[in-house]
């Protein structure tokens, strides 16, 4: 098994344990586009998504919630 499988096993059993760090790798995989916005905000884009992934960053962390959305698309992604 890869790390990069092992990342992903271990962001899809449990979301909210990855870091924002390994958030934006496994996004990255997935083929969304890093989009700089205001302040501590930054967008996801993706070409199957109408609406872009803003994820808060604050002290090179954000919330479990946007975590969970990002794995709710990676499952759609992934069907």
């Amino acid at each position: 098994m890869t790390q990069r499988d092992k990342l992903y096993q271990k962001f899809t059993q449990n979301p909210s344990s990855v870091s924002y760090k390994e958030l934006q790798k496994i996004l990255s995989w997935y083929e969304f586009e890093k989009i700089e916005a205001k302040g501590s905000h930054v967008k996801y884009k993706h070409p199957l998504f109408e609406r872009d992934l803003i994820v808060a960053v604050h002290k090179n962390e954000c919330k479990s919630y946007i975590k969970k959305e990002a794995h709710r698309r990676l499952k759609i992604i992934n069907s």
